[in-house]
């Protein structure tokens, strides 16, 4: 009793370094809960694999957004973004020569489940260039807080973008 053998010292580790991986991407508002809540409804969901999916999702649609591409990316936003989207764009003169999305880094901030529908808030930070006038400006700590949602007992992959804020 209170000695470990090598196998439970193995996952004593792998379990440490798994709660690791847990804690960098959830912030502390995240109750265990409402993380049980969405693996009831899927076994298999993989929160990593969520955050790493919003990451790629946030460079794509920003980079869409501020190059004037919103269409490539419908497919990924709800109807009220798309349009909101598309206003913006109309008003927003940018004339852009490139934009890009150099660093993310994200954080999960609150999950809620209602019935089969799971809304998950993200807080992103990021790194982005603008080139305009061959002129390169570096935006440093660019903070967003988007939510996702998606009806969880569809075969779906897609998390859709429902609602783009700040702090």
């Amino acid at each position: 009793m209170g000695k470990r053998t090598v196998s439970e010292k193995k996952l004593f580790k792998n379990k440490a370094i798994e709660n690791e991986t847990k804690d960098s991407i959830f912030s502390e508002q995240v109750m265990e809960y409402s993380q049980k809540q969405i693996l009831n409804l899927d076994k298999n969901f993989s929160f990593h694999n969520f955050i790493q999916g919003a990451k790629e999702a946030f460079k794509i649609i920003v980079e869409a957004f501020n190059n004037k591409k919103v269409e490539e990316i419908k497919h990924l936003v709800s109807t009220e973004v798309y349009n909101n989207f598309q206003k913006a764009i109309d008003l927003k003169n940018n004339n852009y020569e490139a934009f890009n999305i150099s660093s993310v880094k994200a954080s999960i901030l609150n999950i809620e489940v209602v019935k089969n529908c799971a809304n998950i808030k993200v807080k992103f930070l990021s790194s982005q260039k603008i080139t305009l006038n061959n002129k390169i400006t570096n935006l440093e700590n660019i903070k967003d807080i988007w939510t996702f949602e998606k009806d969880m007992k569809t075969n779906s992959l897609v998390w859709k973008l429902v609602e783009v804020g700040t702090d």
